[in-house]
């Protein structure tokens, strides 16, 4: 199977911003969209896998938002059934930028990474190579951090 990415680059300036896109149809253009995302002019990514349904207006049925910073790959799932993300290592840091979040503790190695995309551009279905957090298992924490973190930077 295959999907296709779209990266983008240059935010949070939108002007400037670009969203391009790159078919994923083995592990070699995995390893690429991984190293794009490395960059650091790369803000996120995201997933369509083309062997899934679409909505009958035509939209995917799923979102995958990606991101990589550091040695840190993260990944935020949504589907009709589930939403959330993986249960990372404890040491991964937060990611908390204006148009790009994830909670602390959500990021994985990338080699594990790497292996996730690869189990979602092989299957189509959330990854089962990793637990998940719900949504709700870290929404209110996460949230409860943010607003934290944006006194801490407005002092």
């Amino acid at each position: 199977m295959s999907m296709r990415a779209g990266l983008w680059t240059g935010l949070p300036d939108l002007d400037a911003a670009e969203h391009r896109y790159q078919v994923v149809a083995c592990e070699a253009d995995v390893d690429k969209v991984i190293e794009l995302l490395a960059r650091p002019e790369c803000n996120d990514g995201s997933l369509d896998h083309f062997g899934r349904d679409v909505t009958a207006d035509g939209d995917q049925d799923h979102n995958v938002v990606l991101a990589v910073r550091g040695s840190w790959g993260y990944l935020y799932y949504v589907d009709n059934t589930f939403m959330g993300w993986p249960k990372g290592s404890a040491e991964a840091p937060y990611v908390n930028e204006k148009y790009t979040d994830f909670p602390p503790g959500v990021g994985v190695p990338l080699d594990l990474y790497r292996e996730l995309l690869i189990e979602f551009m092989t299957t189509g279905e959330r990854p089962t190579g990793v637990g998940w957090y719900s949504e709700a298992d870290l929404f209110h924490s996460w949230r409860d951090q943010q607003m934290s973190l944006r006194a801490t930077e407005n002092r």
